[in-house]
């Protein structure tokens, strides 16, 4: 039996739509002999054997070789064989290593490997499947393609999801598409027809950093004790430093604070979380000019965002003599890249879930004049958040780490203003 399946053919880029792509074709080939070789630990006689030996009832067969080394003599053989492969012998040669990948410079094929593409693509019925680049923080600021990935996945099961909430799901889980994936079959079993923020924070499996805040800021948001203390527990089994929780302790204190603030200033609720979704921006002399409106203050800093832009905003904006920049080299740049940015609010919906927690501080205490309410509100934040950072110094120090955490969660969530 003759199989409807071109051969040879040659699997790259993204593990796992390729290995997608070979799952698909296992099932689809189901009633077929598979045969499975791998390239750096089965030697190449015996891969060269198993191809040119036919199958025991003289059907076709697939050979599946995978792990490619990234080894000249190998590359040659592998053109060798699929240009004299016998006809009952169907071959897929798939790079599971990820090898055959883009140069950043050029954004083509490494030179390593652009020839052995090249080579196999001259092969008489050969068929190559480039699946691109594993999803990044790059591809996706270029071309969206995580964004894409994502709406997807949700709309293969009729759920919509928008590009907040996308950022969001990516802030937590990452850009792995296998993870993506995974996560986002078992969100779509329960989720709602429009994929919420708050769906996504109580159902997406964290992976990044930035997940702790999220997960575990939400729970003190909450205010729920218990749910925090799970929390805590769950991130420290996994081997999470206690040190990370209580910064994002500290963080949640101190968003409090400014909440307490702008509110004792006389900002309403309404108008707070825009004002915090405004800080730590760069540069604050737009970010914080109550005369020019939010769309025109994202669309003036978003012009002053690369290092030329700056430069010249500094100096002549700003009075910064240009004599104190520099350009830095290469090794200086790298450096400065893993530093940290100005802490500012990541979404919406966080700044308003802060302001809704003082909010139910302020609503637990009702019968207090207002006046001397907002100097309670203003002493409460200040002695939790000196709090959070006497307790932060106790963890750094090794004393009782888990203890002084929940010391801090309940501090957090449950000092009320009576005690001021």
């Amino acid at each position: 039996m003759s199989l409807d399946i071109p051969s040879p053919i040659l699997v790259f880029g993204d593990v796992y739509v390729s290995k997608n792509h070979i799952i698909s074709a296992k099932k689809k080939y189901s009633n077929i002999q598979w045969v499975t070789k791998n390239a750096s630990d089965d030697s190449l006689d015996d891969i060269e054997m198993e191809a040119y030996c036919p199958s025991w009832n003289d059907s076709d067969k697939i050979i599946l070789i995978q792990d490619l080394p990234n080894r000249k003599n190998v590359r040659e053989f592998l053109v060798k064989l699929a240009s004299s492969c016998p006809s009952y012998t169907k071959l897929i040669i798939w790079d599971s290593n990820g090898h055959i990948k883009n140069d950043k410079e050029t954004g083509k094929i490494e030179k390593t490997w652009i020839e052995f593409v090249d080579s196999f693509k001259k092969i008489k019925g050969s068929k190559t499947l480039n699946n691109g680049e594993e999803l990044n923080e790059k591809t996706e600021k270029n071309n969206g393609d995580c964004s894409a990935f994502i709406s997807k996945c949700f709309a293969k099961h009729g759920k919509a999801i928008d590009n907040k909430e996308i950022k969001l799901l990516i802030s937590i889980v990452g850009y792995d598409r296998g993870m993506l994936g995974s996560d986002i079959e078992k969100m779509c079993l329960t989720c709602p027809d429009k994929v919420t923020s708050q769906f996504i924070i109580d159902n997406a499996f964290p992976v990044t950093e930035e997940a702790i805040l999220y997960k575990l800021g939400n729970s003190v948001d909450e205010g729920n004790y218990e749910n925090i203390l799970n929390m805590m527990d769950k991130f420290l089994a996994s081997g999470m430093n206690s040190n990370v929780m209580a910064e994002v302790f500290i963080k949640k204190a101190r968003w409090q604070m400014i909440v307490a603030y702008l509110w004792s200033q006389g900002l309403s609720w309404f108008d707070i979380p825009n004002k915090l979704m405004e800080m730590g921006k760069f540069p604050s002399s737009i970010w914080h000019n109550q005369e020019i409106e939010l769309y025109r203050k994202k669309s003036e800093s978003e012009a002053l965002q690369d290092k030329d832009s700056i430069k010249t905003y500094l100096n002549r904006k700003e009075g910064i003599p240009i004599k104190y920049f520099k350009i830095a080299d290469k090794e200086e740049t790298k450096a400065k890249s893993k530093k940290k940015n100005a802490e500012t609010m990541p979404m919406y919906f966080m700044a308003s879930q802060t302001v809704d927690f003082v909010k139910n501080i302020i609503s637990r205490n009702g019968h207090i004049p207002n006046d001397e309410l907002k100097k309670k509100v203003i002493k409460r934040s200040i002695y939790v958040y000196n709090f959070m950072q006497d307790k932060l110094a106790e963890i750094r120090y090794g004393n009782s780490p888990l203890q002084n955490a929940q010391e801090m969660a309940y501090v957090l969530a449950y000092v009320n203003l009576d005690n001021f």
